[in-house]
């Protein structure tokens, strides 16, 4: 079950929101069923239903705090806001701990892109992806941006990536190096956003032998970096 932050803490009692309680109607949860909460933030905690005032509430019994992941920034170009809000379930399931969409030149001219005004659906998506995942944290969705922002001052150690069809083939990933990846939209990034990237350090690399729609691409890039950290565990 998913939860505000804040709020978990042992002994405490958790009052589903509506559509936590439509779920739990439909699994026919009852009183003593033992419940998982999430709150996006690195909190998991068990806790079992109780029933209060003819209401169903988690009283929780355990919390756990759950370091967050290595940073990882997926810059992609603001496009369809609809494809858009399925990237943002999939970059959660994938690691993902920050999700920026990028104004560039071409993505400005799609008339269905995603603005300010969506974010906050955005967000809900990727913490209940979180929830259906398993994963203790949620990416943070960042307000959109530039490519001159994304592309500022390095991290020490950081790795920048910037998919590209011209691009050779991902570098090894070391597990706790943070991580930058730019996606450009539909039709590309302009020349001069590319070579302003190249500038800044980030190496293109190719996900497919052929194009990518930007939502694909974004995903494939991520599952890259998601492989490496875990190859680089064992």
């Amino acid at each position: 079950m998913l939860v505000e932050p804040t709020t978990l803490t042992p002994g405490s009692l958790i009052e589903p929101d509506d559509e936590e309680l439509r779920h739990l109607k439909a699994r026919r949860a009852v009183a003593g069923d033992e419940i998982r909460l999430f709150d996006g933030h690195g909190k998991v905690a068990e806790g079992h239903l109780v029933e209060r005032a003819r209401r169903l509430v988690v009283s929780v019994s355990a919390v756990t705090e759950v370091p967050p992941p290595p940073r990882f920034v997926l810059g992609v170009g603001a496009g369809d806001k609809e494809r858009f809000g399925w990237l943002a379930e999939k970059a959660a399931e994938l690691g993902v701990t920050e999700l920026v969409p990028l104004e560039t030149t071409r993505a400005m001219s799609v008339a269905t892109r995603l603005r300010t005004q969506h974010l906050d659906a955005l967000r809900r998506r990727a913490r209940q992806a979180v929830k259906q995942s398993g994963a203790a944290w949620a990416p943070e969705i960042r307000e959109p941006a530039s490519v001159e922002a994304v592309a500022g001052p390095a991290a020490e150690s950081e790795v920048r990536l910037l998919a590209h069809v011209d691009g050779g083939s991902a570098p090894e990933i070391p597990r706790s190096a943070p991580v930058v990846v730019v996606v450009g939209p539909e039709g590309g990034l302009t020349d001069e956003e590319r070579e302003l990237l190249i500038s800044r350090g980030f190496v293109a690399v190719r996900l497919a032998r052929d194009l990518l729609r930007f939502e694909t691409a974004a995903l494939a890039a991520a599952a890259v970096v998601a492989s490496q950290r875990a190859r680089s565990t064992r």
